[in-house]
């Protein structure tokens, strides 16, 4: 599937705001695949692919993101401790987890108020040159979002185990990914890829002038781990 870089953009935070993923109030867009994940977590992924190719859920995300770009970094933090209850006594730790997903959706943030013009570029560029590991990262970002509506869902101990051992596995991917974007955006003094050249030399320049291009020192993409 090619995914374009509106998708990448208008993807939601992993942590939408308290009234969509308010316990008991799941909207009716989400309610089949969250259903989906949380009877089987681990096949997060493909479910995941499967929701990103529903044009029609898509838009209602990316009209949900709107909101959620309005959340402050504190109330970003209390959704992480509402996730963080739920789990508490489930006896899985997703404590790293979801310290990586505010990480990502912390930096997302800031990337959306105060550096969009140079964010939205790196994004069209990783797009355009790398759309496989976009799709991935879509795939990724979709299923830690879908799993955690699924804990807000589950009714059981058992249930938040199984959601809490697959997120676990995904924030994996979600870190590495959150490592290459902040490289693709911020890159060596803020610099942002404009084209490849020779392997291992991708070409920057500040202000994406082109002008006196420096080497950046990795793939977009390519901290990603491989996965089995």
């Amino acid at each position: 599937m090619v995914v374009t870089s509106q998708q990448l953009l208008a993807a939601p935070l992993s942590q939408p705001k308290s009234a969509t993923a308010s316990l008991g109030q799941l909207p009716d867009p989400l309610r089949r695949y969250v259903d989906e994940v949380l009877g089987a977590p681990d096949r997060a992924r493909d479910v995941a692919a499967k929701m990103l190719a529903d044009e029609e859920t898509m838009l209602y995300l990316s009209v949900v993101s709107m909101a959620a770009v309005a959340l402050t970094p504190e109330e970003l933090s209390e959704q992480l401790r509402l996730y963080q209850e739920r789990f508490r006594d489930s006896g899985v730790d997703v404590t790293e987890s979801l310290e990586v997903i505010e990480e990502h959706d912390m930096w997302k943030l800031k990337q959306f108020r105060e550096n969009l013009a140079r964010y939205a570029s790196a994004m069209a560029y990783f797009v355009r040159e790398y759309p496989e590991d976009a799709h991935e990262y879509l795939v990724t970002y979709l299923s830690t979002f879908l799993l955690l509506m699924a804990a807000l869902e589950a009714r059981s101990p058992e249930e938040l185990v199984s959601v809490g051992r697959a997120l676990n596995r995904v924030a994996e991917d979600l870190e590495a990914f959150t490592l290459t974007f902040r490289l693709t955006v911020e890159g060596p003094e803020g610099a942002v890829p404009l084209y490849e050249g020779p392997v291992g030399d991708a070409r920057v320049g500040p202000d994406h002038s082109g002008a006196q291009g420096g080497e950046l020192p990795f793939r977009p993409g390519s901290l990603v781990r491989a996965r089995p």
